[in-house]
């Protein structure tokens, strides 16, 4: 296995990694069909790396570099450069192989070269990915939950169906047509407590992360 640089003709590999990695996993509807470009206008610069094995993308990790303005105002954890762990993903038939951490410590290094001070990381439950970024110093910040489900205070609309227009009517409770209803959808709740408040489906609950990173040593020290 090699760790290296993604370039342009990963991304059918790329995509087909994350997509089994994140499929029964609480990631599972992350899904992208390609691979998105960095947003220029919040970050400054990515890291991209990919993990292969006899030809096949088994593993990627990619973390975008805010640019100082968003470094200094980003809530979570404001410095002068602040990075955020955008993907990392593992092919299901390699897991357990320290993928992974090959793919981080890369990375580590390359975030040391940049200057990168704080490494923002936001995932779900699950003690595999939670133990990791613990194992990588990720000192937790902030915690809440992830609800697909139904408010039950949302009120219910009628709905019949206009056979001659071929669609859905809804009807609120007033009598009144209703252009939209939002049936389920994800909510953040940030206390426990406030889960009673739903019908829920399927529950998740998120995680962010911060790790500090070393200053890098200046020129002296280097030749020291």
């Amino acid at each position: 296995m090699i760790i290296r640089p993604y370039v342009a003709s990963d991304e059918k590999g790329w995509v087909y990694t994350k997509s089994l990695s994140y499929l029964f996993s609480s990631f599972f509807d992350d899904r992208e069909p390609t691979k998105p470009d960095r947003d220029q206008d919040v970050f400054e610069d990515r890291i991209e790396l990919v993990a292969e094995e006899e030809g096949q993308i088994v593993g990627l990790l990619d973390i975008d570099i805010y640019n100082p303005d968003y470094s200094r105002k980003y809530l979570y954890a404001p410095a002068d450069k602040v990075a955020y762990f955008t993907n990392l993903a593992v092919h299901p038939d390699y897991q357990g192989r320290g993928i992974a951490q090959a793919l981080y410590q890369e990375a580590y290094a390359q975030l040391l070269e940049k200057g990168v001070e704080k490494l923002a990381i936001f995932t779900r439950e699950g003690d595999a990915a939670n133990h990791l970024y613990q194992k990588w110093g990720g000192q937790l910040v902030c915690q809440d939950w992830l609800v697909v489900g139904v408010p039950k205070d949302l009120p219910q609309p009628s709905f019949a169906i206009d056979l001659r227009a071929q669609q859905i009517r809804l009807t609120g409770q007033d009598g009144q047509p209703q252009p939209y209803y939002l049936r389920e959808g994800i909510y953040i709740v940030t206390k426990e407590t406030d889960l009673a408040h739903f019908t829920i489906d399927t529950m998740y609950k998120e995680y962010t992360y911060v790790i500090e990173l070393p200053k890098r040593a200046n020129h002296h020290e280097r030749k020291g």
